[in-house]
């Protein structure tokens, strides 16, 4: 305990909250704490940011003494200062962490004049009174129905006072009269405090009471959890920014965290601080999302001439409906990817309640492809009619051949108004997902029922075979009557695949397209997000589809792969699919030993299954009809549907001796020419190296993980001396190479301001015409020569004395430059302390005094204002 001052904030009138406990004061004096109080005691002046952050402080003060406030921050005393009231909490902070315990802010009072703050009180946070039974009791009867502890706020209560009487959170707020049970901060009466008084323009602890009533955290790893140790520091802030644009995970971010770090109990803030921070990232410019998304489409849309995007209002002039697609896109469906696009509403919504709405398409890898994206305002009919008028704009008005959405009735209508000449069907994905719903427990009371009707499903190819096989289903199992089952049937003209066998759906039979390119989604993007995140997302997405494109190419066009077998139709296809169309084809072409060729006529081949069953075509035999010359048609029709050739025909082809893919068979594309030269397009900054910001943030994250390591060799005795020995002198280096730099960025700024007026003060001012023109470099050296030396006369330039331009003339030439920099105020300094002694030298000859020195900065404010840009404090 330290002895009180004789102005404490007590005995004042106080504002700011908090009530007056210094009555209740007792006495906390010794005789060791007396003598801190004494006046004849040197107070300790405290930089504003050098106990947290001493290596952006400029080093004037002690080296050895700042990294000790640092390291070990010292328990305040009176008399001891500090610039700002915020340099005082952040001291009294530092020494509350070391010792366990957490502050808030308390009473304060400001000028009743002025209105500016002038002491501040900073409390343990234990310092009010324990609640009384009656109080308790009271909370109790308040509680009318108890939460459980899943359903509890996860969120650290500390700090909330006994008076704030917090009402039902949003979580419970649905519910009548339930009121969340909130774990609060035990109370203690703890008369640990620290008061701070403005005198003479510093912050100087005028009281301080160092004993507790309580127990402190003893654990070093459970300080994080105390409300004031819960900050990241900004550098982490700024790396944990970039983590939350890569849309990962807060679990995956406390993970990265630990790494550098050592191990999770070094981590100074836990998870829900991080969750907050995230929170904090997405609620920033909350109010102009919309219209800076907008600016960022302008932005891209001059990076990019063939951007599009385009937007709808409503008749509140809110915005209703978005939709973009960049270049890359645009030209790639209009080249190749318009036979088939994937149109899918039901992966999320944004923080706006607007779905999300992709068009997808195939690339010549086979891998999905983004074709454009847009934002709508419902699921209605009207708001899909703009979607589609809109994407079939920017698409130049070509229609896709083929479009496959969700099961979305309103949607049906108006694809078939806008693309008249498009084959619509329906993602059995989708249609599956929500019949296993409803038939679940069906299914699961009849074993065998769900393996017949996936038989039936997959492997009918023909319309009239997959009636019939329904037929005989349904009898079997007795499904007469079922609704699911009815619907089903009812609708199988728009999802079952016999209906569009010989239309171009390639790899869409099964679900794994729906899933995979939701499962890139998710990775992403966030459905909290603002809209503009959506779109830089997107621009991640596309970057990303195309790197992976990419790296396809190189594959295809510079590395080889062993064919699976020696049949020469199989080292074809390897030189003209791509690398992955290769792998497809590889895999239809090793069921050719499923099957035995039976020649019925010359131009009829039956392929007939020398196996039970050979998935995915099932137990039946299929005909191949050889018409016209190298045209071959199969009753699967695969080629049709894929692009690519069945095993059936192949299996003919090695039969008869075809050692080549005829060129009717070879789709584009699903070749290298599918698409030239498809590439995002890159300003010249993408071109460049890292920003130097980013180049900051990896440096920053290595280097924890490289002390962390340190730490680790250097946790004994002797070792952790060693280590801080070197601690101090990187410090002390740091310090000196700001010095270094600030020095060097002053000479700079002093010799660029000098520099531009020279040789044009020269030209217009030289009233003899025969006098020589002094170049920049000399009259940068005159500059900078000593301030004591006296000026050298050069000789043979005598002559009548040129007039000296006015002030005036000086200032306005020194602001007409457009890139003329302005003096700083510290070589403004230097220039008006050289200006006496240029005064005392004798008269300079008509070349010397006709390219005088630049106007000094008291000079140049009675000429003319500087612009308010060009300030410099």
């Amino acid at each position: 305990m330290v002895e009180e001052s004789l102005d404490p904030i007590g005995s004042d009138q106080e504002v700011g909250g908090g009530s007056n406990d210094n009555s209740n004061r007792g006495p906390h004096t010794n005789s060791a704490s007396h003598s801190v109080g004494n006046n004849s005691n040197p107070t300790t002046t405290m930089p504003t940011e050098s106990t947290t952050y001493p290596e952006f402080e400029d080093g004037e003060d002690d080296i050895a003494g700042m990294h000790e406030v640092l390291s070990t921050p010292t328990e305040p005393f009176i008399g001891m200062r500090f610039d700002t009231v915020e340099a005082a909490r952040v001291h009294y902070n530092a020494y509350a962490a070391k010792l366990g315990f957490s502050v808030k802010s308390h009473t304060s009072q400001r000028n009743r004049h002025t209105g500016t703050l002038e002491k501040q009180q900073f409390v343990c946070n234990k310092f009010r009174k324990p609640k009384t039974d009656e109080e308790l009791q009271r909370e109790r009867m308040n509680i009318i129905e108890e939460v459980s502890p899943v359903q509890m706020d996860e969120e650290n209560s500390e700090g909330h006072d006994e008076d704030d009487k917090a009402g039902p959170s949003k979580r419970s707020s649905s519910r009548l009269a339930v009121k969340r049970k909130r774990e609060t901060i035990k109370q203690t009466s703890c008369r640990a405090r620290m008061f701070v008084k403005l005198i003479n323009n510093k912050w100087e602890v005028t009281y301080f009471i160092a004993e507790h009533n309580h127990t402190m955290v003893d654990k070093p790893s459970l300080t994080k959890y105390l409300r004031s140790h819960m900050g990241i520091p900004p550098d982490e802030r700024e790396f944990l920014r970039c983590l939350h644009n890569c849309n990962l995970q807060t679990g995956r971010m406390m993970e990265i965290m630990s790494e550098f770090y050592g191990e999770d109990a070094f981590v100074p803030y836990g998870p829900k601080t991080i969750s907050n921070l995230r929170s904090e990232f997405r609620s920033e410019n909350k109010e102009y999302d919309i219209s800076e998304t907008l600016d960022y489409f302008k932005d891209l849309k001059q990076k990019d001439p063939d951007f599009f995007y385009d937007f709808s209002l409503d008749d509140e002039n809110r915005v209703e409906h978005i939709f973009w697609v960049d270049s890359v896109a645009r030209k790639a469906y209009q080249e190749s990817y318009h036979d088939c696009v994937s149109f899918d509403t039901t992966f999320l919504t944004n923080r706006f309640s607007m779905p999300f709405a992709p068009f997808v398409g195939i690339n010549r890898h086979g891998q999905s492809f983004i074709l454009g994206c847009g934002l709508i305002r419902d699921e209605k009919q009207e708001s899909f009619e703009w979607l589609f008028r809109t994407f079939l704009k920017a698409m130049h008005g070509r229609q896709p051949l083929n479009i496959i959405t969700d099961q979305d009735w309103a949607m049906r209508s108006v694809i078939k108004a806008i693309f008249p000449v498009s084959w619509h069907r329906n993602c059995r994905w989708h249609i599956m997902k929500k019949a296993n719903e409803k038939l679940g427990s069906f299914l699961g009371r009849r074993p065998g029922l769900a393996e017949e009707f996936n038989s039936c499903v997959d492997e009918s190819w023909t319309v009239e075979e997959f009636e019939a096989r329904w037929q005989e289903m349904v009898l079997k199992w007795e499904l007469a009557g079922n609704e699911t089952f009815d619907w089903l049937k009812k609708n199988a003209h728009t999802w079952v695949p016999c209906y569009f066998k010989d239309r171009f759906f390639p790899f869409l039979q099964s679900t794994q397209r729906s899933e995979g390119f939701n499962a890139v989604l998710k990775r992403y993007i966030h459905p909290h997000n603002s809209i503009k995140h959506f779109v830089q997302q997107y621009e991640k997405i596309q970057r990303k589809i195309l790197g992976v494109e990419g790296n396809n190419d190189y594959r295809t066009e510079q590395l080889e792969v062993v064919p699976q077998s020696t049949f020469p139709i199989e080292k074809h296809a390897l030189t003209v699919y791509t690398r992955d169309i290769y792998h497809r084809f590889k895999v239809e072409f090793e069921l050719i030993g499923r099957y035995n060729v039976q020649v019925l006529e010359p131009n009829m081949y039956y392929l007939v299954p020398n196996s039970e069953r050979c998935y995915p075509y099932g137990e039946r035999s299929y005909m191949v009809n050889a018409s016209g010359e190298n045209s071959y048609n199969c009753d699967c029709c695969k080629f049709q549907r894929d692009g690519l050739l069945c095993c059936h025909v192949l299996k003919v082809f090695t039969h008869i001796g075809i050692d080549r893919i005829p060129e009717r068979y070879i789709t584009k594309r699903w070749t290298q020419l599918a698409v030239e030269s498809v590439t995002m397009p890159t300003g010249p900054a993408l071109d460049e190296l890292m920003p130097e910001q980013s180049l900051q943030k990896l440096r920053y994250a290595n280097l924890c993980t490289s002390f962390v390591q340190v730490a680790k060799l250097g946790s004994d005795e002797q070792a952790a001396a060693i280590a801080r020995r070197h601690i101090r002198e990187m410090k002390a280096e740091f310090v000196q190479l700001k010095k270094v730099r600030r020095k060097k960025a002053k000479s700079n700024t002093s010799t660029n301001a000098a520099q531009p007026t020279v040789p044009t003060y020269a030209h217009q001012h030289t009233s003899d015409p025969n006098a020589p023109h002094h170049t920049p470099g000399a009259n940068a050296h005159q500059h900078t020569a000593s301030r004591n030396a006296p000026q050298p006369t050069p000789s043979g330039n005598a002559g009548p004395s040129a007039p000296q331009p006015t002030p005036r003339a000086n200032a306005h030439h020194q602001q007409s430059g457009p890139s003329a920099p302005q003096p700083s105020s510290s070589s403004n300094a230097q220039q008006e302390t050289t200006v006496p002694h240029a005064q005392q030298q004798p008269a300079a000859p008509t070349a010397k005094r006709a390219a005088p020195l630049a106007p000094t900065t008291r000079q140049a404010r009675n000429a003319a204002p500087l612009p308010k840009t060009s300030t410099s404090k």
